[in-house]
């Protein structure tokens, strides 16, 4: 029979858990929403590139615009709208050497860890971008692509991008922490080259 002391410890860790879960299911549907844009970017992309090719070397008439719309919306777009669900399913470069040589619960430390010190970094990013876009919209700046949009256009995507990276990385921090303190997992580990751990779910 659980103790009522138990059951005062354990409620809020299960309120904590709950409030994570919730969490995380709200961020991973936008970075699901925002990768399926971005997939769709990266189709018109492909497209693109394969028209310019065809009729600049069947017809001698490529399509002068599609190098500004390439570098300056699709390639950005297709690379912000996916830093937080690729850092979801631990698609970033990393280096584990020393995690190979850490035990499970500290490898859970120092992920923690880290995440809580890069979270910031990528926080602050997101605002002075947001800062920037801002200041580019208030004043009507206009891109110097060519193209004639307004320069807020192609900036928008640095906030949103750095703004959920942080978020994402705020979550792993809290579902680090987390496994440490309940004994479940909150969140998987990043798996390590040469192991048979999963990715997250």
């Amino acid at each position: 029979m659980q103790s009522t002391h138990e059951q005062v410890v354990d409620e809020p860790r299960a309120g904590f858990a709950a409030l994570h879960a919730r969490w995380r299911t709200l961020q991973d549907a936008l970075d699901t929403a925002l990768m399926a844009v971005g997939a769709a970017l990266m189709l018109a992309l492909m497209l693109l590139v394969v028209a310019d090719v065809s009729l600049r070397y069947l017809f001698n008439a490529p399509l002068a615009w599609s190098y500004e719309v390439i570098s300056s919306y699709l390639m950005p777009a297709v690379f912000f709208l996916a830093v937080s669900h690729t850092l979801k399913v631990h698609g970033h470069v990393a280096v584990d050497l020393l995690h190979q040589r850490m035990g499970r619960r500290l490898r859970y430390a120092v992920q923690a860890v880290l995440a809580v010190l890069a979270a910031p970094v990528f926080g602050w990013a997101a605002f002075v971008a947001a800062q920037r876009t801002w200041a580019e919209f208030a004043a009507g700046d206009i891109s110097t692509s060519g193209l004639g949009a307004p320069s807020w256009s192609v900036s928008v995507l640095l906030p949103l991008g750095f703004g959920l990276l942080a978020l994402r990385l705020l979550l792993d921090a809290a579902g680090f922490a987390g496994t440490l303190l309940t004994g479940r997992t909150w969140v998987a580990l990043p798996p390590l080259s040469g192991a048979e751990e999963g990715h997250a779910p």
